[in-house]
């Protein structure tokens, strides 16, 4: 009995620093504004008829989700982890990411303070991983992207059954690589998706490099029954700035940013190279190439006030016989106001203006058009220029 009662004490303080060992938490970001969007199109992949548009919008700023995320220590520096993150319309409760469930990630692996993390699951690429923190998107989301996000820094796409190596930090340097299984039966590479990518921070310099590789897995093949190619149903290709190669055989984006943070501010500046290359299905021929670069700053007014100012140019290349290539002129600002280390009022707005010819959904020359924001915020125009001015409110929890 004197044995039993002197076990207790130390079967419970056990029992007790398991329980603190293992950790499961509830997180979201509720973000919804009034938006009123110029001279948008009625037909998603068609010209049809602008008109002005006014509505109550979800995810100006930060997508609408919420998630868990859960880390059991495992010992000796080891961990085991897993997130699963839903996205959603908070205007109607709908879901987002095409109706799924956790839409926007659902991966479980291990964690080593040491070696980094091996994950598996649908996840965000090694592209979006280390250069999206110092995209402009980083600071007012989507209104941020450089055009229809076609370089995906904004991370509206993500990778289903990849496996994911992002390492620990070393002095400064991280560095990661995905891959993702295409599931055709007799080929690995067949829709398939692959990326590297790796960041350096110092002080108040921050910089990172990516590369992402898609083998007719955001593209193609086309469904018979509707005519549709496969990109278009994930959003991937819904903006007028790339819709006409969503019939391409691979996508692959190269993209670079840098930030410095001088104390009242922060200053950046981004490139991008995004190619879409044909195949024996592709209604063009050769290789589609888009150069994007652009600058930004946030600057700190008040303790609890940022302002923010953006542009980035793209310039497409001669595809199909088009000399006169596509040109798109970008300006993003934006005023943040923080109620609360939770709470945020902004005030966000964009404007583009476009110029040349591009491809139309159907593989036909037109002319190129707006498209402002990203490809969950952004409502293609049927002018060469469009505004985007969105008033809302962001709630975490």
């Amino acid at each position: 009995m004197k044995k039993l009662l002197i076990s207790a004490p130390i079967l419970l303080s056990l029992a007790e620093t398991a329980a603190a060992q293992s950790a499961v938490a509830l997180y979201g970001i509720v973000d919804a504004g009034i938006t009123y969007r110029s001279n948008e199109r009625t037909s998603n992949t068609g010209a049809g008829q602008g008109h002005s548009n006014v509505a109550v919008t979800s995810g100006n700023l930060s997508g609408s989700r919420w998630g868990l995320r859960g880390k059991e220590e495992l010992g000796n520096g080891l961990a085991a982890i897993f997130v699963l993150e839903d996205g959603f319309d908070i205007t109607n409760g709908t879901e987002g990411q095409g109706g799924r469930l956790f839409g926007r990630q659902a991966f479980v692996g291990l964690a080593d303070k040491q070696y980094g993390s091996l994950t598996m699951g649908r996840q965000y690429t090694s592209l979006d991983d280390f250069v999206g923190p110092v995209a402009p998107v980083s600071a007012i989301g989507g209104f941020g992207a450089h055009p229809g996000d076609i370089d995906d820094l904004d991370q509206t796409t993500r990778v289903d059954n990849s496996i994911k190596y992002t390492s620990a930090n070393y002095a400064g340097f991280t560095f990661g690589a995905l891959y993702g299984f295409g599931g055709q039966a007799g080929s690995l590479k067949s829709q398939n998706t692959w990326s590297v990518g790796g960041s350096y921070a110092h002080g108040p310099l921050q910089m990172g490099v990516g590369y992402e590789h898609s083998d007719n897995s955001k593209t193609g093949p086309q469904d018979p029954t509707s005519g549709k190619w496969q990109g278009t149903y994930d959003g991937t290709f819904n903006s007028s700035i790339n819709e006409g190669f969503a019939s391409a055989q691979s996508q692959q984006v190269a993209a670079a940013g840098v930030t410095w943070d001088f104390g009242p501010g922060i200053v950046g500046a981004n490139y991008s190279d995004v190619q879409y290359k044909a195949g024996g299905n592709s209604l063009y021929s050769g290789t589609a190439t888009f150069n994007i670069a652009g600058l930004f700053g946030m600057w700190k007014v008040q303790p609890h006030m940022h302002l923010f100012a953006g542009y980035s140019y793209t310039r497409g290349s001669q595809v199909d016989g088009i000399e006169d290539e596509a040109q798109y002129h970008n300006v993003s600002l934006g005023a943040l106001y923080d109620l609360s280390k939770r709470s945020t009022v902004y005030l966000l707005g964009g404007y583009q203006h476009a110029s040349g010819m591009t491809l139309d959904a159907h593989g036909n020359p037109v002319a190129a058009t707006a498209s402002v924001s990203d490809k969950g915020n952004g409502h293609s125009a049927v002018t060469q220029s469009q505004s985007i001015v969105s008033f809302g409110f962001r709630q975490r929890f």
